[in-house]
């Protein structure tokens, strides 16, 4: 996978170039880029999220483990 930014902005060059000349597939070549380099991008930034979200649940049933196992073993 390569750098969204770069991606985009390739797949823009690619579509101008496609407008100026009149070369639809090199155009159409130039949207798919972009919209690819979105969704990589988006996909990313969800991935992130579920990491995140993930990590806190984890760290919340630890601590009400850990809080359940002192008032068992009358630590609490």
């Amino acid at each position: 996978m390569g750098n969204t930014k770069v991606d985009k902005a390739a797949g823009l060059a690619k579509e101008t170039l496609g407008k100026a000349t009149g070369n639809k597939r090199l155009e159409n070549e130039g949207k798919l880029e972009q919209a690819g380099a979105s969704i990589r991008e988006t996909a990313g930034e969800v991935a992130d999220s579920v990491s995140g979200a993930v990590g806190k649940a984890i760290d919340s049933v630890g601590s009400a483990a850990e809080r359940i196992k002192d008032k068992l073993s009358g630590k609490a």
